[in-house]
């Protein structure tokens, strides 16, 4: 998720963190443009519990998006 505000990004944090929901904050990625450079990194599964938490708070939400990354492995 990504927030058009670091006061967003930091009221999806501390929400999250008091109500035990999954993932974590990291800088946007660079596949993603958004307001604040910070995003919610959570499994895309896990948009079903974050959206209504976040939408109860009235925290304001930029966008939902889905980055695949690709693993590599050194041998």
């Amino acid at each position: 998720m990504a927030f058009p505000t670091t006061a967003a990004a930091m009221s999806c944090e501390e929400l999250c963190q008091s109500q035990g929901l999954p993932g974590r904050m990291i800088p946007v990625p660079g596949q993603v443009s958004a307001g604040c450079g910070l995003a919610w990194k959570a499994a895309p599964e896990d948009r079903a519990l974050l959206e209504p938490a976040l939408s109860g708070a009235g925290v304001p939400v930029e966008g939902f998006f889905t980055v695949e990354l690709l693993e590599f492995v050194r041998e």
